[in-house]
């Protein structure tokens, strides 16, 4: 099974060192959804985050949040 790294970037950046073994690339899109509601509990508004899915060294996905604020 190929492994996949899963790395923040925003107000808690965070580098995935270890990775987790996934089926494939359905599993780490699954997996990446998941890890993004576990953390839209900390956004703000003018913040934004970004979650990079790597396999190796290759990116395969990459999830954006984006928030503005007008007043």
């Amino acid at each position: 099974m190929p492994r996949y790294y899963f790395h923040f970037e925003g107000q808690q950046p965070h580098t995935d060192t270890t990775g987790e073994s996934l089926l494939d690339d359905e599993a780490a899109w699954r997996e990446a959804v998941r890890l993004s509601r576990d953390v839209e509990h900390a956004l703000r508004p003018g913040d934004s985050w970004t979650l990079s899915v790597f396999d190796g060294t290759e990116p395969v996905f990459v999830l954006a949040m984006v928030t503005r604020r007008f007043r």
